[in-house]
């Protein structure tokens, strides 16, 4: 039988992992889901998506959680259900615990390196229909992934080399680049293991976590888990040298984020 001094929570990655990284599709996801409620197990949404993008997926999957977005930069927690941490500010009905960079900041270091631009595509300077186009989003989908406070995806069109040469300038501003499972990504002195730790001290008691994910952004949050999970997908090359998983789903998402839910559960229940 699990302590029942011990609460775990589940933290988890959503493209590529709850969803599916072509379609975004979900359903198959949905009954593991019903079991972590049942059993009173949050669900945290830990994700490269925008505070907005979140929000909206939360609600289509009935998801009443914290969560975590853009790469670890941000942490967000309901005013009903936590008293106010000591460094979070107030975002509607959140406390919201910033732990990244600001956008505005990213945009003038990068703007400042004197890029060509043919080198890179910033999402954030895209047209709605150039980002529906690279992600296969839709229009409101669009709207809200570009509506970014904390972080830069973009995509690389030069060589590695000038690729090395630009995360060096980036890291002497306190800036670091992630690798998503579609976009690099700019942020600050975070990432999602660190955003996760900070999420569990904000719970009463003893914590341990269950974390899912599927490419090279995740690799912080994995590290950072009680039990980890790779979920199956395109983007687990580069993964799979930076993390020794417990356990590697056959099953791509959304049917992997349900076959590893279902074996953390069985390991969880063995202690």
């Amino acid at each position: 039988m699990p302590d029942e001094n011990t609460k775990w929570i589940v933290v988890t990655d959503l493209d590529g992992t709850l969803l599916n990284h072509d379609s975004y599709d979900y359903d198959a996801a949905l009954l593991a889901i019903e079991t972590l409620k049942n059993e009173n197990i949050p669900v945290v949404l830990n994700t490269s998506k925008t505070f907005l993008e979140t929000v909206s997926i939360r609600q289509e999957l009935a998801i009443y959680d914290p969560f975590i977005v853009e790469n670890g930069s941000c942490i967000y927690l309901l005013k009903s259900e936590f008293k106010q941490p000591e460094e979070a500010s107030s975002r509607g009905e959140y406390w919201e615990i910033i732990l990244g960079a600001s956008k505005l900041s990213i945009d003038h270091i990068f703007c400042s390196l004197g890029l060509k631009d043919s080198q890179y595509t910033r999402l954030s300077q895209c047209s709605i229909p150039q980002v529906i186009d690279l992600t296969g989003l839709t229009e409101e989908q669009a709207k809200a992934a570009v509506a970014r406070d904390f972080s830069e995806p973009f995509l690389w069109h030069d060589d590695e080399q000038s690729l090395n040469e630009l995360i060096k300038n980036l890291q002497q501003y306190n800036l670091s680049v992630l690798q998503g499972g579609r976009f690099l990504h700019v942020i600050g002195n975070c990432d999602k293991g660190r955003a996760t730790e900070r999420l569990a001290s904000c719970y009463e008691g003893a914590v341990k976590t269950i974390a899912l994910g599927d490419s090279a952004n995740d690799a912080a949050m994995l590290n950072a888990a009680n039990i980890s999970i790779i979920v199956n997908s395109p983007s687990n090359k580069q993964l799979d040298q930076l993390v020794s998983a417990d356990y590697q789903t056959e099953a791509t998402a959304p049917e992997g984020w349900k076959e590893g839910i279902e074996m953390a559960l069985i390991q969880i229940n063995k202690q």
